[in-house]
């Protein structure tokens, strides 16, 4: 059992009852009520999708879950019971292909099973298979596992299921995965050569506060008199570079995986704001969250589910909790009847060019490729910022790398000979 901290709010008139009792009940064991009916608390569940379904069960709605102590977060991240992307990718993509050539599911499993590449798939798929034939539906059995189970995706196949076009499900959950997959070996592939540069870059710069510059302080020091204030200023810094530099990159590297545990709702959501007012990072992340959004509604319409669930499904999906708010408001407006493209313009949850894509197919009826469409523009954008980003980068770094390489030869050349003047008085 793991221990998590959760926000959550009602979801259905009459569920305030719930909230208040449950604030009570938790108010005394280091929970509590925020403001506006969000409830605050903590609660021992075997995994995230359990609590889930138990604040559900208690009429409220998850807005966010993630384990209260360090070493659990650790443990949920690296664990043996999860599975990677990759794993994911390669147990839909298989089922796909094994259903599509009319395989029966069952046998599909055992076949996956055999076929896995490593024992943590095996045993996945295995479960998954005994889950079938205990009678359990292909989005019950997934639902347990950690790595098949993300929401939209058990949706869709919770409605294949009830629908009878299960393969057709899991085609879109599969198609889903390796569109996202694609993406962002684009984005890492383009990165690949600034990262290996600025790591470069800082590797030089601890070698030479490490081995070089030290042996030409002694140097120096030997032969008496004072610094010019350039190479001074060198000589402190290279001390505090030796031993500065690898904790700060160990407490960067801690830091970003333990984002979910160590950063609250509200520091998030501050954070997001900042982002999404920055004049580049903000519409690059802007049209991430947008084509994620537009992808998901898509596939979730194309997969026979009606339009408030896809809005449901791609808001837990966002990262930026400010554009998950902004979704969940023009779900409310969908609701009361008012056209989703003037929606989706008043709350600014698509930016201009995937918004008038998705206004023409709200009007003609065809909103499902539109919503692709508008996927594709996002992510056609991202790629074009991201582009011209890394224009940029690769100089940038390059030159910052020759400007510490000069600076640090200007100032030992300017101490060897301030020394050398000091020795021939």
């Amino acid at each position: 059992m793991t221990q998590f901290a959760y926000t959550a709010v009602p979801f259905a008139p009459g569920s305030a009852s719930a909230v208040d009792a449950h604030a009570a009940k938790t108010s005394g064991s280091g929970g509590g009520s925020g403001g506006g009916g969000v409830v605050a608390g903590r609660e021992e569940a075997p995994d995230e999708q359990s609590l889930r379904d138990l604040l559900r069960e208690r009429g409220l709605l998850a807005i966010e879950i993630r384990p209260a102590h360090i070493g659990d977060a650790l443990r949920r991240s690296f664990g043996p019971a999860r599975l990677g992307k990759g794993d994911t990718i390669w147990f839909y993509s298989t089922l796909r292909t094994l259903l599509e050539s009319q395989v029966p599911i069952e046998s599909a499993l055992s076949t996956m099973h055999d076929l896995a590449r490593n024992p943590r798939l095996a045993g996945a798929c295995s479960r998954v298979r005994n889950a079938l034939r205990s009678g359990a539906s292909l989005a019950d059995a997934a639902s347990h596992e950690r790595g098949l189970s993300e929401r939209q995706h058990i949706a869709l196949l919770r409605m294949g299921h009830e629908s009878g076009k299960l393969a057709h499900a899991v085609d879109l959950v599969a198609s889903s995965l390796e569109r996202r997959q694609k993406l962002a070996q684009t984005v890492m592939g383009r990165l690949a050569y600034p990262i290996i540069l600025m790591i470069a870059a800082l590797g030089v710069v601890w070698v030479l506060a490490t081995f070089v510059i030290p042996k030409f302080a002694e140097t120096l020091t030997t032969l008496g008199g004072e610094l010019p204030l350039p190479t001074a200023l060198t000589l402190s810094a290279s001390r505090y570079i030796v031993w500065a530099l690898p904790p700060i990159l160990i407490l960067a590297i801690v830091a970003w995986l333990m984002r979910r545990t160590l950063i609250s709702p509200s520091l998030k959501r501050t954070f997001a704001e900042y982002i999404l007012r920055l004049p580049v990072v903000g519409g690059l992340a802007w049209h991430r969250d947008a084509g994620i959004a537009c992808d998901l509604i898509a596939t979730m319409l194309e997969g026979g589910g009606d339009l408030l669930t896809g809005i449901a499904q791609a808001r837990d999906s966002l990262s930026s909790p400010v554009l998950a708010e902004r979704l969940e408001s023009v779900r409310a407006d969908v609701r009361e009847g008012i056209d989703l493209g003037e929606s989706l313009e008043t709350h600014r949850v698509l930016p201009p060019m995937p918004l008038v894509m998705v206004r023409i197919g709200s009007r003609t009826g065809e909103l499902p490729g539109a919503m692709r469409r508008a996927s594709v523009a996002c992510a056609e954008a991202q790629q074009r910022t991201t582009d011209r980003l890394l224009v940029l980068m690769e100089p940038a770094i390059i030159l910052f790398l020759a400007g510490i390489v000069s600076w640090v030869a200007y100032a030992l050349i300017v101490g060897m000979l301030a020394m050398n003047d000091v020795g021939t008085m």
